[in-house]
This record gives structure tokens, sequence and C-alpha cells, in this order.
């Protein structure tokens, strides 16, 4: 029994050891490591007023520090300094940076610390800068060595010989405070800081995000290995509820009352999270149902493409082979009675040639083919036209439909007495039957896009009510502006099923050809374009000039009202509202019809790009605005109504779109 007792012990004292020596190995050797910083980046990393550096890269790297055991020594510098310690002279080991694509050639970054976004900041009181196209000419300010920079160089589209680069975020919002740069694009997460602190009042965000990158931690190249080590750092840091910690502390807005009222806010919140998990599972699987339909509608485009493209394949060949075999001659005397015929006509219609001889045409034509023959000949009988032309629907032994298309002619005798008519005739039966069928084709697709927009609607409305919702339960800064995101793609959602309605009314809806006053339907477009927008019609710089004996046209109003919105919108989406001129300009011509230009100054349509701007889901630089649709129902318009479209333009002179419909067709179709 002492053996035994004697034995566990030692198994007990045993263990204990061991434990103690594995703990003590898991310790890990002391490293040093040497972080630079950006001195004045609040509140992310700067020196404060008492000397020592802090913010929230500072914590976190501290933080790491800990869990790794490392010696951090802290440098902070200007930030064109830290860059050029870090990636030239290899001074630091760490550095914080914003990931982009062309700085990974030459560093290695980590992964994300914190998600940030640039804005476009203005003075309160001057003229706001919307998007990034309404930059030029403006004075901008930005930090010297960013990704600011580099996006701007991608882009191209901006020199950067015009931006104004300043040592620090800080020093460029400060020359938009003094007048000093019309604007600066900044962090939107720094500039608010430095306002809130600084209290100032005078400046404002006046764009929705420009770009949104990700912050991180970077090392040289040779340094892998450090990288790894900052990683498993960082997943520690964010496991022990940390990294949690410093976030709320440093970028999260300070709430006030909401500290004394914890636990109805996580109550609030994880109702939110519920519910965005709902709306992001059910955008996800709307978003999957809208691809899905959108390839069936692609499919069914492409499909009528090869369609009619088979039918101009068709029609040519027709062409070169009715000169030789489908040009048939058929005689009647003048009780119609049929006295030669060729053995193609007999074959169409599945008779033998003695059983048609002699038989009254009109026996083989339909009651409207034999009205509208009656008619022809009576009209021929009285001389006036030598021939006239139409088409007939024959019944062929088998009761099946031929069509054929006649010129029809008198008859003489060596007396010259009319003794009965000639009929050219020409099968276009094959014809016929691929027109009636592309017909219910476009049928099936205009129904199948209506109903599609019809049922989407519904989803949609849904969503914007979660979001809605969303909005309302929390106040939270970040989490607001990702249900802001949402909302607008949801909208953009919204817009393509309307567009889709659109082309379903252009192309199948029925004509409503009325007199009516193109100035105040003019007037009318532009208004409902720049209150779509809640931009001031006023400032706008529309000049509408009648050419014309009248400013009344004879047309489809409804069609002409669609048709006027997508391009007069094109011009001012794609340029600025205020400073584009766009002049109307109608002329009439009793020969060639109306004629109406629209004349803008804008940035112009590149050559490469003016033979697609009219194909469906073509979009140009704004495609953040539109789904690639507004001038192809344009030219849809024209279309529909018998007209034609012509564009002409150059890079940064202005583009004319020239619309011709023939007047003369539409004032007979009212009578």
């Amino acid at each position: 029994m002492k053996l035994l007792t004697l034995t566990f012990l030692l198994v007990i004292i045993t263990t204990l050891n061991l434990f103690s020596q594995a703990k003590s190995n898991t310790t890990l050797p002391e490293k040093s490591i040497n972080y630079g910083i950006d001195k004045t980046y609040e509140p992310y990393e700067y020196v404060n007023k008492d000397g020592q550096v802090d913010g929230f890269n500072v914590e976190i790297m501290r933080a790491i520090g800990k869990e790794l055991n490392w010696n951090i020594t802290i440098y902070p510098d200007d930030w064109k300094n830290v860059r050029r310690k870090l990636e030239v002279t290899k001074e630091l080991d760490v550095a914080a940076y914003f990931k982009s694509a062309a700085r990974e050639d030459s560093i290695l970054f980590s992964r994300p610390i914190s998600l940030a976004y640039y804005s476009i900041f203005t003075r309160s009181d001057g003229e706001p800068v919307e998007d990034l196209f309404s930059l030029s000419g403006k004075k901008v300010a930005i930090q010297e060595l960013t990704i600011v920079e580099e996006y701007f160089d991608q882009l191209g589209f901006l020199n950067l010989e015009e931006l104004q680069t300043y040592p620090s975020e800080s020093a460029a919002i400060d020359a938009v405070v003094n007048g000093t740069a019309d604007c600066a694009i900044t962090s939107f997460m720094t500039t608010n800081y430095k306002m809130e602190v600084e209290n100032i009042k005078n400046i404002q965000s006046s764009s929705d995000p420009v770009f949104i990158t990700e912050y991180c931690f970077v090392v040289n190249p040779e340094n892998a290995a450090l990288l790894d080590s900052l990683n498993w750092g960082l997943r520690l840091v964010k496991a022990s509820g940390e990294y949690d910690r410093l976030f709320q502390k440093w970028l999260t807005p300070k709430k006030g009352w909401w500290s004394q009222n914890l636990d109805l806010i996580i109550m609030v919140l994880a109702i939110f999270f519920l519910l965005s998990i709902m709306a992001v599972i059910y955008i996800y699987s709307l978003r999957n149902l809208v691809k899905r339909k959108s390839q069936v509608i692609k499919r069914e485009i492409q499909s009528r493409t090869e369609t009619e493209w088979e039918l101009i394949e068709s029609e040519n060949l027709r062409k070169k082979m009715e000169a030789f075999t489908s040009v048939m001659l058929v005689e009647t005397d003048l009780e119609h009675n049929i006295t030669q015929a060729p053995k193609l006509f007999y074959s169409l219609l599945g008779f033998d040639s003695d059983k048609l001889l002699g038989v009254n045409i009109h026996q083989l034509l339909t009651s409207s083919s034999v009205t509208k023959d009656q008619e022809i000949k009576s009209v021929l009988m009285n001389k006036e036209f030598s021939f006239l032309d139409t088409e007939y629907e024959f019944k062929s032994s088998t009761n099946l439909q031929v069509w054929m298309d006649s010129s029809t002619s008198l008859l003489y005798d060596e007396k010259n007495r009319i003794k009965g008519f000639k009929l050219f005739l020409r099968d276009i039966t094959p014809l016929k039957q691929a027109n009636l069928n592309l017909k219910d084709l476009n049928a099936e697709l205009a129904n199948f896009m209506y109903k599609t927009s019809h049922d989407v609607r519904g989803p949609i409305a849904n969503v914007l009510g979660l979001v809605n919702l969303g909005h309302m339960v929390s106040k939270d800064q970040e989490i607001q502006s990702y249900f802001g995101l949402i909302e607008k793609s949801i909208q953009k959602l919204e817009h393509i099923f309307n567009d889709f309605k659109e082309v379903s009314f252009i192309l199948h809806g029925d004509l409503n050809i009325t007199t009516f006053d193109l100035k105040e339907l003019i007037n009318e477009v532009t208004e409902s374009i720049f209150l779509k927008r809640n931009k001031e019609l006023k400032r706008g710089q529309i000049e509408f000039k009648n050419l014309s004996e009248s400013q009344f046209m004879i047309s489809d109003r409804t069609l002409l009202k669609r048709l006027f919105f997508q391009l007069i919108e094109n011009v001012f989406e794609h340029n600025n509202y205020y400073d584009t001129h766009l002049k109307i300009t109608l002329e009439k011509d009793d020969a060639l019809g109306y004629r109406l230009y629209f004349a803008d100054d804008g940035v112009g349509i590149p050559k490469e790009l003016q033979e697609k701007v009219f194909e469906v889901f073509f979009k140009g630089k704004r495609s953040d605005i539109n789904v690639g649709m507004g001038l192809y129902m344009a030219k849809k318009v024209v279309s529909r109504l018998g007209g034609h479209l012509n564009l002409s333009s150059e890079s940064d002179s202005g583009t004319t779109i020239e619309v011709i419909l023939p007047a003369n067709q539409m004032a007979e179709n009212l009578t």
C-alpha cells in the first residue's frame, strides 16, 4: 500500500514538473522592432500634446508586441520620411499603409487592421464637388505620396500636376479652411476627427465615398517571416478581445448616454445583426435570381439577333434565285379565269396543271385577298396606273396558306384590246412565316421582361423596408454607411427593371399620334430631370431654337417624351449640370420631315466608343449612374417612329445627336 502511494505521488510530481517546463518553453525570445508612424495622422497614429505617440495603430502594435514578446521602438516622422525609411534606407521594420495594387511590388501587406474610405471635402459656403468628374479646373489638396496620387495616376483623367500636395492630411484640410484650395480628398475618419477636436464648422463632406481601401501593417519583401508573425499577433489580439476594445476607443464615435443603456444597445445590435444577415441572404438570392433572368433575356436577345440574321441571309438568297426560278407569270381573262400558268405555280399550290386551267383564281384566294384583287383590277381598268403591287394569300390543296407578292397589269390582244390580266407572282411564304415567328418571339420576350420587372418590385420594396428599419434601430455611422451602400444598390436594381419595362413599352406599345407643343414638352422633360437630381433648373444652360414655321409637332408625344428624357439626361449625367450648355434645334422639311439637333459642349465621346454607345448594356465612365440602356432606348424610339438617329462627337469638344422623323408619314397616320 505504501509502495502504491509513493508511486502515485511520484507520477503527480513528474507531471507537474513537465507541465512547468512546457509552459516555460512557450515564452518567445525577445525581439526588437522599429515601427515608423505618421506623426500627424489622428486618430490612427500621431504625437499628442504631451509629446507621446498615441493612436489606434500604435496601441494595436503594442498589443501585438505584448503577445509576441517584442520590444517595439516607435519613430514618429513626416509621412514621406516614414515611407523612405521603410522602403529605401530600410531603417524601419514596420509601418501602416493603405492597401493598393501599385504598392504590392515594393512592400508586403498584413491582414487588414481597419477599413477606411476617402471623400471630397469642401467649404460649407462654397459650391459642392459631388464626384471626381467635377474636379477639373479645381484646386485639389491631398497629402503627398499617398494612395490618392496612385488612384488618380491609374485613372488617368486628372492631371497630377494640378494637385496641391501637403506633408499631411491635416495641412490639406487647413488649405481648404483658409481658402488656398477649393477642395481636399482625405480620409473620412481622420478629417472628421480633426473637425471634432478643432471644432471646425466651415467644411463639409460634399460627396459619397470616392473609394474604399484596407488599412494594413507593411514590411519589406525580404521580411516575409516578420509579416507572418505580424498576422499571427494580430489574430491573437483579435481573439483576446483587445482589438474590439481599441476599435471602440479610437474609431467609434462617442455615444453619450448610450453607455448607460448598454443592455438595450446590445439587444438592438443583436436584432440589427440578425436583420442584416437576413437582408444579405435575401439580397444575395435576389441578385442570383436577377442574374439568371438577365442571362435568359440576353439569350433571348441573342436568339432574336440570330433569327434576324438568318432572315437577312434568306432574303439575299431569295433575291439571287428569283431571277431564275421564283417569278411566275399567270394570265387570266376578264372573268378572272386562269388561262395560263407555269408549273411552279401548280406545284406551290399542290394541284395538277389540268385541274387549274379555266378555274377562277378567286377560288384559290382567301376572302380578304379576293376583295383586294377586285379593287386593284378595277383601278387598272380605269387605266390610271400601268401596274399595281400587292400581296395575296392563296389556299393550297392541303389548305395550307401560301403567300405571294404580285405585280398586276392589263393583258392586251393583237388589236390592243383588253382581254385579261397578267400577274407576276413570287412566293414569299418562308419569309412571311419567319416574320410571324419573329413577331411571336418579340411578344413573348416583351411579356417576359414586363412580368420580370413587375414580380421583382415586391422583393425590392421589402429589402428597402429592411434597410429603413436598420437606419432606425442603429445610429452607428459606419453601419449607417453600409446600409446606405445597400440602399443605393437596391435603387440601382429597381432602375434596371424600370428600364426593362420601358423597352417593352417602346417596342410593343400602341402608337398614339397627336399634335403637341414641342417647347412645352422639352420644358416638362428638363424640369423632371433636374428635379430627379435635386438640381436648380434655373441654373441650367438649356436653349431651344425653332427654325420651323411652327413649334408644334405631329408624333407620338409619349414616345418622344421618353426619347427626349434619355438624350437630355445623358448630356447632364456625363457632364456638370450647371456648366454644360445644351442647345436643342428644330427644323422641318416637307420632303425629309422633322430634324432635331441636341448639341452640347461637354466632354464628348471618343471615336472608338461611338459605335458602341447605342448598344444595350454598354456603359461609359459613369457606370455608377446607369446600366447602359439610355441611348439604346433612344434609338429604339426613333426606329419605332420610322426615323433615323445620327451621332457626331469629339473628345473635349462636345456631342451632337441628330434625330430625323418622317413628318409626312405621321400626318397620314392621323387620317
